[in-house]
């Protein structure tokens, strides 16, 4: 499939299970570290999750946001799920309660921006040679989504941010940030080499 055409229902699959909707609940998946810590806890502004988002919609539907490689590592992607099932090695907390969540349950989805980040020399292995080799050809991956709820915005990203706050993009890693002032930190729109918006009719 050409990449055009594969972009192209990247946007109406995101079209037609979320714009329009309202989020009832909304679940971290994350790994088990087996403690009663909440690590996904960064701060006021800003979430860190390990694996996934899961928002169970006003249409009861259940949509898994998720780093993946549709396109390439790491880009975000998502899948419906028919039930939230516990695995071994991972957790799963419902978050609907926290404080930033709060403010967007029952809210009506109205936008979704997609802000793109491309390489354009990436290093990979081969596995014929088993050597890395330069790619001459542009990587590009949807690395954020800005999700409008009329007068409030969110962003998730493939990001990490380690220790020392330093941000690692293209990461297998998801990151939430509530306010602008966040997102401005991190340059997510700044650094985007493309915005498509995604609008309700």
């Amino acid at each position: 499939m050409k990449t055009i055409d594969r972009e192209q229902k990247y946007y109406e699959r995101i079209r037609s299970s979320f714009i329009g909707q309202k989020i009832k609940e909304v679940y971290y998946l994350e790994l088990d570290y087996d403690s009663d810590t909440e690590f996904w806890k960064t701060s006021d502004e800003f979430h860190s999750v390990d694996m996934a988002i899961v928002f169970k919609l006003n249409n009861n539907r259940l949509l898994q946001v998720k780093w993946d490689s549709e396109f390439h590592c790491y880009g975000i992607g998502f899948e419906r799920l028919s039930e939230i099932t516990k695995k071994e090695g991972l957790k799963t907390s419902n978050v609907s309660n926290n404080y930033n969540w709060k403010k967007i349950i029952n809210k009506k989805i109205t936008a979704i921006k997609i802000l793109w980040d491309t390489n354009e020399d990436l290093t990979v292995m081969h596995p014929k040679n088993k050597l890395p080799k330069k790619e001459n050809n542009p990587i590009k991956i949807p690395l954020t989504w800005e999700i409008s709820f009329y007068d409030v915005k969110i962003w998730i990203s493939a990001l990490e941010i380690d220790n020392e706050k330093r941000p690692n993009f293209w990461a297998d890693h998801l990151s939430v940030l509530f306010t602008n002032r966040e997102q401005e930190k991190y340059q997510l729109i700044k650094n985007a080499s493309l915005e498509y918006n995604i609008l309700h009719d």
